[in-house]
Parts: C-alpha cells; sequence; structure tokens
C-alpha cells in the first residue's frame, strides 16, 4: 500500500489500464480524444481510451515520476521484439522539431500514455492485431 500517493506502477509486469498514471492535463486532453473518436465513429479506439481513463491514477504533473509517458514525452519503444524505436507522444500539434512522431490519439498513444519505463502492455493495432509493446525509456517534455 502507498500512502499519499499512487502506487508506482510494477516494472516489468504486463501492463493494463489500471496501472497507469496520467496527468490531470493528460487526462482531459484524453477526454478529448475519447470525445472526438466518439464523435467521429472510432468506438473501439474510444472504448480504449475510456477504459484508460476510468483505470489511470490522476495527479498533478509534478507528482509523475521521470519515467511516465506524458502526452509530450520522447519515448524508446519495442513493438513484437523488433528493435526499439524513438518517438515524440503529441496530442494535438505536430512538433515542429521531431522527425518521428505519434499522436495519443491512436491505438499505439493511448496504450503507451501514463507507462513507465520497463512496463510492457498487449495492444490491438487499427487492424485488430494483438501486438505488444514496451517502454524502454522515457524523456519528459520533448522539445
Amino acid at each position: 500500500m502507498c500512502p499519499q500517493a499512487p502506487c508506482p506502477p510494477t516494472v516489468g509486469a504486463l501492463s493494463n489500464p489500471a496501472n497507469a498514471i496520467l496527468s490531470r492535463f493528460d487526462y482531459w486532453q484524453l477526454n478529448e480524444h475519447r470525445r472526438r473518436s466518439e464523435e467521429l465513429g472510432s468506438t473501439q479506439l474510444a472504448r480504449l481510451i475510456r477504459a484508460k481513463m476510468l483505470a489511470a491514477a490522476v495527479v498533478d504533473s509534478d507528482q509523475l515520476a521521470p519515467d511516465v509517458v506524458t502526452g509530450t514525452a520522447r519515448i524508446t519503444f519495442a513493438l513484437d521484439r523488433q528493435p526499439a524505436e524513438t518517438r515524440v507522444l503529441y496530442h494535438w500539434s505536430y512538433p515542429d522539431d521531431a522527425h518521428r512522431c505519434l499522436r495519443v490519439g491512436s491505438p499505439l498513444g493511448v496504450t503507451l500514455i501514463g507507462m513507465s519505463a520497463g512496463q510492457s502492455s498487449g495492444w490491438l493495432d487499427r487492424s485488430g492485431t494483438p501486438r505488444n509493446v514496451q517502454v524502454l525509456s522515457v524523456a519528459p517534455n520533448a522539445p
């Protein structure tokens, strides 16, 4: 049990929405992604976002550990045990100086946000194919 603060996710454990940690800012941005997904008829994505929001611990930004994936983080991850790749997460505005970006409002983006370095998670890509992702490192607040 973690007094007065959310318990940190178990490193290396199979992730699910219940051990995600979101900043209040990212939580409200996810709510907007959910709303827009519903408007566009993307019910599978809206359900994924809703599950993340309902189960995640929500904290102030200054309470987030530096290895938690946020909506502006530069993250290195591996998909299905393939070579690592690094991307910059973003909510709405495409980062000007980033070469490889990943929108939070995508199935992979929703899966990654709130995870910590060392965590892995199963997820379904847009075609419904089961995949696995592992977060290797996180650099918060990418420029």
